[in-house]
């Protein structure tokens, strides 16, 4: 009867927990920006013309829990001719089934200052 018991104990910590990981493409409620998770990256696009804007290599952060996942996001882009890197936090919270609510803090590459942007996404695909 013990090893049913601990067999079951160990069926049930084999099952991944049922946290959240988006995959795929989702459209901002604005309608205006397409983001991309593919693997363990994010693309983010103007929707539209499919431009990229944007492309960041994620790495999850240990402040992440089983309603939002934190992401130490990096990205290389051009500055003045020079391959720079930055680093951002981005947190992805579950609203709906399929609809995530995405932050973003960190500097803008394109300004001086940092910012603090907020989208709520939908899944289209």
């Amino acid at each position: 009867m013990k090893k049913y018991l601990f067999l079951f104990l160990m069926m049930c910590c084999a099952f991944e927990s049922h946290a959240i990981e988006p995959k795929g493409k989702y459209i901002s409620q604005s309608g205006e920006l397409l983001f991309r998770f593919v693997a363990d990256s994010l693309y983010i696009d103007i929707a539209q013309s499919q431009r990229n804007l944007s492309a960041f290599k994620l790495v999850k952060s240990k402040q992440s829990t089983e309603e939002t996942i934190a992401y130490n996001a990096f990205e290389s882009y051009l500055n003045n001719g020079q391959v720079t890197y930055r680093e951002v936090l981005i947190r992805v919270t579950q609203q709906k089934d399929k609809e995530f609510l995405l932050e973003y803090f960190g500097k803008d590459k394109d300004r001086d200052y940092n910012s603090n942007e907020r989208y709520n996404i939908k899944f289209v695909e």
